[in-house]
């Protein structure tokens, strides 16, 4: 293992994240607020911390090890310089909230400890979600577009940006990375340009674009969308939270060949707006009878709840734990689901949900008849059994973290609900949950340990669990 050059990128990490704090400081300054002051000292912290951790010479080459702690560390380090700001405000009674906080906005989650967040000064509002647009595409990628980093790029690319079939859109990972950064903030642009003619404010655009594009949910109010009242901005958000959904590489497939083919044959994103027109149908029904709604009213709830979670964005129109049960349930399930592969969203991913049915009805189908011989396709590409296996080793452990941490959370005494609803909506990125924690709600009364807890899960859902889980492995750390 080659510390030296561990600390070394760490410390180009810390020195982009301190440039990146320059970006609030303007609405601090244009208020002539207080947070002015939070926000030069965090800077004239993590600054120097980053120098001194790049004077450590760099020795060795890259391997897929030094590029899975750079990320993990590096993550953890960047999420407790990051909440230095909101810490040093006295907006949070904690460093362990401000911890939880930026966390859930580098990880795109859009939990909250915060009881309003309208209260807090410009200046803070930005930082929150900005760190949710930075932590959409990743702060390892976004470096990898500001510094050259040694020659060990892949393998940090991978470790942040895991996929089923990691690849390259173009021949250098630093190409790839400028053309996905490129293009989210070409989308991320697009965005802010149309909700400002929608008649929002420069402000409200830019933080409504991080939290949708980045996925995370983060808002000044509890129930955002509605203190709008307006059905142009929920139209708006409808369509860019389905396109932070999905894989950002098709995007550049489609810019390349100037067609949209490689977006509506895709089967991942096929099975992507099945689920979403399914469950919405199911959901706008539960509503029109549950609650007697009516039924345009039922199906613009439905379209809004069900593509705000299936793309772990959280935005929310109304208190969903107010809804029939059976609505309640396709709720949570979808936290499961997510979005697309190479996408902002979190969850398991729609392309491993579709090969975990396929390869449960090959089996079935084996039971009747042991000699079949079949292969499991993900539309025309043909999926080999140890990807297959890899996923259910994937999928076993999302569930064991899942029920760990809701075990956890229920012996600092959370309800059943409401801790195994937080555990599931931390890990999977979703941000509000149920109970305690649902989105009228926040995470402030929760017990510290209950709170880390929820930040480590958040951490592994996002670098998707082998990234963090592999360093607490013996062998990791041998020769």
């Amino acid at each position: 293992m080659h510390y030296r050059l561990i600390i070394h990128s760490i410390g180009n990490l810390l020195i982009l994240l301190a440039l990146i704090m320059f970006f609030p400081v303007f609405w601090s300054l244009k208020d002539n607020s207080t947070d002015l002051a939070s926000f030069l000292t965090a800077i004239a912290i993590t600054l120097p911390a980053g120098f001194l951790m790049r004077l450590f010479k760099p020795e060795g080459k890259f391997s897929r090890r030094e590029g899975f702690v750079i990320v993990g560390f590096g993550w953890a380090l960047i999420v407790a310089f990051g909440a230095l700001p909101l810490y040093f405000s006295g907006s949070v009674p904690s460093f362990t909230d401000a911890y939880f906080e930026i966390m859930s906005g580098f990880t795109t989650t859009g939990a909250t400890v915060l009881g309003n967040a309208g209260q807090l000064g410009r200046g803070l509002i930005f930082w929150r979600s900005l760190t949710v647009w930075i932590g959409g595409m990743g702060i390892i990628v976004l470096s990898m577009v500001v510094f050259t980093i040694f020659g060990g790029g892949a393998s940090m690319f991978h470790a942040e940006v895991p996929s089923l079939v990691p690849e390259k859109i173009m021949p250098r990972l630093k190409q790839t990375a400028i053309a996905l950064w490129g293009i989210y903030a070409g989308i991320s642009l697009l965005q802010v340009v149309i909700l400002k003619l929608a008649g929002l404010s420069m402000f409200e655009s830019l933080i409504y674009t991080f939290d949708t594009i980045g996925t995370g949910g983060f808002s000044t109010k509890l129930i955002d969308i509605k203190t709008h009242n307006s059905l142009a901005i929920e139209i708006i958000l409808i369509v860019f939270m389905t396109l932070a959904g999905l894989n950002f590489s098709l995007y550049y497939r489609a810019i390349q060949k100037r067609s949209l083919k490689p977006l509506y044959t895709n089967s991942e994103i096929k099975g992507y707006f099945s689920i979403i027109t399914a469950v919405t149908c199911l959901l706008a029904g539960a509503l029109f009878v549950g609650m007697k709604l009516p039924l345009s009213k039922a199906l613009k709830y439905a379209v809004f709840q069900v593509i705000s979670t299936v793309s772990t964005t959280s935005h929310t129109i109304r208190d969903f734990t107010l809804w029939p049960p059976f609505a309640q349930a396709l709720i949570f399930l979808l936290m499961f689901i997510g979005g697309c592969s190479g996408s902002c969203a979190g969850g398991l991913k729609v392309a491993r949900v579709i090969l975990l049915l396929k390869y449960m009805k090959k089996q079935i189908m084996r039971a009747a008849r042991p000699r079949l011989m079949l292969q499991t396709k993900l539309g025309e590409a043909h999926i080999q059994d140890t990807v297959v296996h890899e996923i259910l080793a994937y999928f076993f452990i999302y569930v064991m973290l899942f029920v760990i941490g809701g075990l956890i959370l229920t012996a600092t005494g959370l309800d059943l609900v409401s801790a195994f609803s937080a555990s599931a909506a931390t890990l999977s990125n979703i941000g509000p949950g149920f109970g305690a924690v649902g989105p009228l709600s926040n995470y402030s009364l929760l017990h510290p340990l209950a709170k880390w807890t929820l930040s480590f899960l958040m951490l592994t859902g996002r670098l998707e669990i082998f990234t963090i889980l592999v360093m607490f492995s013996r062998s990791f750390w041998k020769r």
